[in-house]
């Protein structure tokens, strides 16, 4: 049985591309319209619409990359964004943006600090959503682990992806909020220095 053993994203283009492959986890409507692009004053991971032309950004951060700037840096990209959506909708009419709907964020980190979470919740339903992700690998095979922070009716879903299969989508549907408090070695998950530790 190959074991699942927990890993960091080696860059932040190897995470951008791994929320790529698994974005139907977070929202099976959503559709990547732009990579990386310049943003305000940093780049934006992800541009995305979903099916009703609402625009959502999503910005990535790496183990140690303070959450609340996270936070703060996409408010900043949401006005960028937002006055932009107009003009995007008249130069690129096959998106079919909705350029009266509000631009939400989708931020992605190993964690969020409880002033994150309590600032998020305060812009209101829908606007920032919080998502927690584990980095993960099982023989060749890696992925992410995602958590929706805060009760927001989004299922938690494990997906381990190499890329060269279909996507898996995940459950349609709010899940009631399951919070384990287990801990890495409570589930039986290594990281990869633990392994070469031992060699």
């Amino acid at each position: 049985m190959t074991e699942i053993r927990k890993s960091q994203p080696q860059s932040v283009d190897d995470l951008r591309r791994d929320v790529a492959r698994q974005l139907p986890q977070l929202d099976p409507a959503l559709r990547v319209v732009a990579e990386n692009i310049m943003g305000l004053t940093s780049p934006i991971d992800l541009l995305t619409v979903n099916d009703r032309g609402e625009v959502s950004l999503i910005l990535l951060a790496l183990e140690g990359e303070n959450d609340a700037a996270l936070l703060t840096r996409s408010l900043a990209q949401r006005a960028w964004v937002a006055v932009r959506v107009c003009d995007w909708a008249k130069l690129a009419p096959e998106l079919e943006l909705a350029p009266s709907a509000p631009v939400r964020s989708i931020l992605l980190a190993p964690g969020f600090g409880a002033e994150t979470r309590a600032a998020a919740l305060s812009l209101g339903a829908g606007i920032v959503r919080l998502v927690r992700y584990v980095a993960v690998r099982a023989g060749s095979h890696h992925g992410l682990l995602l958590e929706s922070v805060e009760s927001q009716g989004e299922p938690a879903t494990l997906q381990v992806d190499s890329g060269s299969g279909p996507a898996t989508r995940a459950p349609s549907g709010p899940l009631p909020e399951f919070r384990s408090n287990l801990s890495d070695a409570d589930l039986g998950l290594k990281t990869d220095s633990q392994d070469s530790s031992r060699g």
